[in-house]
């Protein structure tokens, strides 16, 4: 298993919260992460850049 970054720390980052994190992840709009022994979420850095992409892509007009 990979580090990762934990939902927490994702959306945080991301400047969104966790429930927005898991919403887009039902929405297929990131994919599923992976999963500690522990069952956490783990997610890379590209799960921060495809958030602040998507939340860049809302303040310009788009729609999910």
């Amino acid at each position: 298993m990979s580090a990762g970054l934990r939902s927490g720390q994702v959306a945080e980052a991301a400047g969104v919260n966790i429930q927005t994190l898991r919403y887009y992840e039902r929405r297929g709009l990131l994919a599923e992460p992976e999963r500690s022994n522990g069952g956490h979420r783990l997610y890379g850095e590209d799960a921060v850049t495809a958030l602040r992409v998507i939340k860049a892509a809302q303040r310009l007009g788009f729609t999910l």
